[in-house]
């Protein structure tokens, strides 16, 4: 079975700056996306990033906003980047600047990546006590190694 057989990747480019989402090298696992007008991310400050786009996609996936790693290195980090397949609205891009510089994106510049990722939409089920017959267990943070 094709898991992507019926994906599908609509996006409506509606502000006259906005740039279509695209990989830098194909095969890339994130599309870039652009912010579609100046930004300015103060110091310790979180900011709305405008991209001018919205997009659709199928029930299923998700689509998930992280930092590129050039930004990230720079003190950029990306919030609240979980898009679920009903939104509509405009694909907004929350940056952390965590340097102690302001850091400027002109327009056109990249400020994140976007993965679509299929998901799982099932329903939780309440159980008196989950299967503890396991190698780990509950032993977790670092358990496993140095």
């Amino acid at each position: 079975m094709d898991l992507y057989q019926d994906f599908y990747l609509n996006i409506e480019l509606f502000h006259p700056e906005a740039v279509m989402p695209i990989r830098s090298i194909n095969g890339d696992a994130g599309l870039d996306l652009c912010v579609c007008e100046t930004t300015v991310l103060k110091p310790n400050t979180l900011t709305k990033a405008h991209i001018g786009i919205k997009m659709e996609f199928p029930i299923g996936y998700a689509a998930i906003i992280k930092e590129k790693s050039g930004l990230a290195i720079k003190g950029v980090e990306i919030k609240g980047g979980v898009i679920d397949h009903e939104y509509r609205g405009e694909l907004l891009v929350l940056a952390k600047n965590k340097s102690a510089s302001t850091i400027i994106f002109e327009t056109g510049n990249k400020i994140a990546q976007m993965l679509i990722v299929p998901v799982w939409t099932g329903n939780p089920v309440l159980v008196d006590s989950v299967n503890k017959n396991t190698v780990r267990k509950d032993n977790g943070f670092g358990s496993t190694g140095k």
